[in-house]
């Protein structure tokens, strides 16, 4: 073979393989895992609604998947966390507790906690904007190292990218930051054209946003911290039971006693936090309203139809697709055949004809009646992302500080009451109820 024939031959190879590689599809989406703000060593707590164990804390991922499928997105999260810790309640007080700090039934307990978690996975789009997905993890998952179960979720295009969280928290209080776009309510999202452009750009989440949805079950823990108290009744988390028993408070009576109280305790208890919790709000409120009336000041309403009256639109007619697959009527046939496969090409041809004639009929109704709504509500959108992006560029000369109601809240329930507090109220209205039956009583 000579050197002329083998150098065309390896340039004709190149362009075929060349060829080949533009002919390939472009991909769309894309996939990665996720860490916590501060990283992939950074511990994060999640509170579980269990008194004795408030919170479980640790490490996690969240691998994602981002891809279409016959023109409809497909979006997969998987979670992948592991226990590093506990809160339990001491004395009144959380105290964190590493797992291998405890004893082996207990932290054997620890590990059969589980975690669900929601969140937004955030990417830069196009044009700079900041834009999200959904991200839900599927079903609850153990801290052993597997992926969480979970089936690919295939939203509409309408509703698939966020582009605009909204303005209001749960408590109709400004949504600082990042915290309105876990509200499904008020949020804006992309047009599907623009959906579509972006995961043909192949997206790239970057950063994950954890929302209060996400929940967590501490297990068997709080069985297993019973049992070992019990066995053990001098562990550092243990309520500490006196030596000796008490004798007697006369003030309760015969028939009751402190432990007969102890629900009357508890009900007192509640009463008083939640009565200190109304307090704190009214006064967290009070100190929020400046930074609400600096942000209302600096990013105003826009004017437009309410979310209410865009979310009650129905959408517009679309069309539906036809069968993937139709009959071939190319085989042999006779002039009979031949004669009915033309009237069926006639009759179907005029099918269409009318289905089509129907369609624009539907279209055209919806655009007489919506078509000017529907614009109003796109620049509403529009305008609600705008504003949202002047509250996080305003947040700092409005809120120096980074106060929050949630912030504020937690500082001032700190000093809520204590249920030894709760018990010396309860003491002194019964020692009082005591006082008034014991006074004569005089018949008339």
């Amino acid at each position: 073979m000579s050197r002329v024939f083998r150098a065309g031959l390896a340039l004709v190879c190149a362009f075929l393989l060349a060829g080949a590689a533009l002919a390939q599809p472009r991909e769309v989406g894309g996939k990665g895992t996720l860490f916590p703000t501060g990283g992939r060593t950074q511990m994060q707590c999640f509170p579980t609604g269990a008194a004795t164990v408030p919170e479980i804390c640790g490490n996690f991922e969240v691998r994602w998947t981002l891809s279409a499928l016959m023109g409809e997105p497909i979006a997969n999260f998987g979670l992948v966390w592991s226990l590093t810790g506990v809160r339990l309640l001491v004395d009144k007080r959380t105290q964190f507790y590493k797992v291998e700090s405890l004893p082996a039934p207990v932290g054997k307990a620890a590990r059969t906690s589980e975690l669900m978690l929601y969140g937004l996975g955030l990417f830069i789009g196009e044009n700079g904007a900041i834009l999200a997905i959904d991200v839900d993890t599927g079903a609850p998952a153990r801290p052993d190292g597997k992926v969480s179960f979970n089936v690919p979720g295939s939203p509409d295009w309408g509703r698939f990218i966020i582009n605009g969280g909204s303005a209001l928290d749960h408590r109709g209080n400004l949504a600082y930051g990042q915290n309105g776009w876990c509200a499904d309510k008020g949020r804006s999202y992309l047009t599907p054209a623009q959906a579509r452009d972006e995961m043909r750009r192949s997206v790239k989440l970057t950063h994950l946003v954890v929302c209060p949805r996400t929940s967590a079950n501490p297990g068997h823990l709080e069985g297993a911290l019973q049992a070992h108290c019990e066995a053990s009744p001098q562990a550092a988390w243990c309520d500490k039971k006196p030596e000796k028993p008490e004798k007697p408070d006369m003030r309760y009576g015969d028939a009751l006693d402190k432990v007969t109280d102890k629900p009357a305790v508890q009900r007192k208890h509640a009463q008083l936090v939640d009565a200190f919790r109304r307090d704190a709000e009214a006064t967290c409120a009070r100190e929020m309203a400046p930074v609400q009336a600096c942000l209302r000041k600096s990013c105003p309403d826009a004017a437009g139809p309410s979310e209410a009256a865009c979310k009650s639109m129905p959408n517009r007619p679309a069309r539906m697709l036809g069968p993937l697959l139709t009959r071939s009527d190319s085989g042999p046939c006779n002039a009979r055949c031949q004669r009915e496969r033309e009237e069926a090409r006639e009759e179907a041809r005029r099918e269409r004809e009318r289905e089509n004639e129907a369609f624009r009929g539907l279209v055209a109704a919806w655009d007489a009646q919506w078509s000017g709504l529907a614009s109003e509500c796109e620049e509403n959108r529009q305008a609600r992302a705008a504003q949202n992006q002047c509250f996080q560029a305003s947040e700092r000369q409005c809120n120096p500080t980074g106060l929050t109601a949630r912030s504020c809240l937690d500082r001032r329930m700190v000093h809520a009451p204590t249920e030894a507090a709760a018990e010396a109220v309860q003491a002194r209205e019964t020692a009082d109820r005591m006082r008034a039956d014991q006074r004569p009583k005089f018949l008339d």
